[in-house]
Order: structure tokens, then C-alpha cells, then sequence
């Protein structure tokens, strides 16, 4: 079995955009614009369990995945390098992964998923 990686899975809305898509601030004014449906957060958790990830945490706009690194590198077609470590670093601490090839978006999430991004840990000062 290999490491696990977490993952940010950015939905599409009803009209397709979603949050990474948008040229102005979001506010209460216009965020219903970039919620994706019930039929949309569900149809995008059972494709990924599916697929072999968990679903961690879901919203309106996003869903949090995890899964091993191996499954990540298959199914969205890239490779994952652990991020250098900080100097404060404690042992059995996760170690944070990004993609050094363009991450692809399977036809089984295309309908829901506009992107996946993987989260980098805060430094604290």
C-alpha cells in the first residue's frame, strides 16, 4: 500500500463554471451561481468512491478525497512527489503531495469535476 494523499475536488455548477472559474469576487450576491446541485455532489461522491477514494468532506462548491498515492497517480493520469518537509516536521506527521504533470479529469468526473488540487499544509511561524 502506498502513502495517502488528500485532494481538493473543485464541482461544476448547474451551469457548468465553477469557483476556479470566476473573474470576480465571490459574495452573497452571486455564489448560487457557483453551487453545484444535490444530483451533481452526489453523482461526483459515488463516481469517486467508486473509483476507489474517500470522500472526506463535501460542500457546495467542493468535495475533500483521500485515497493512496498510487490510485491518485492511475486514475488521474500524473505523478505525485511529496512536497519538502518543514524543518518542524514530527515524525508520522502526512506528508503533502503535488502533481509534476498536469492532472487529468477522468470521463467518469467529467460532468462534476472541473479540477483536482492538492492542498498545501500552512507553515506556521
Amino acid at each position: 500500500m502506498s502513502d495517502r494523499v488528500v485532494a481538493q475536488v473543485s464541482l461544476r455548477s448547474a451551469e457548468g463554471s465553477s469557483v476556479l472559474d470566476a473573474d470576480e469576487p465571490i459574495t452573497s450576491d452571486n455564489v448560487d451561481d457557483y453551487r453545484a446541485g444535490t444530483n451533481a455532489i452526489e453523482g461526483a461522491k459515488e463516481a469517486l468512491r467508486g473509483l476507489g477514494f474517500d470522500v472526506v468532506q463535501a460542500s457546495e462548491v467542493g468535495l475533500s478525497i483521500s485515497g493512496d498515492k498510487d490510485r491518485f497517480e492511475e486514475v488521474f493520469d500524473t505523478t505525485l512527489k511529496a512536497r519538502s518537509e518543514s524543518a518542524d516536521a514530527e515524525p508520522g506527521d502526512r506528508r503533502a503531495y503535488e502533481a509534476t504533470e498536469p492532472v487529468q479529469v477522468p470521463d467518469a468526473l467529467a460532468a462534476f469535476v472541473d479540477e483536482i488540487t492538492f492542498p498545501v499544509p500552512p507553515e506556521f511561524h
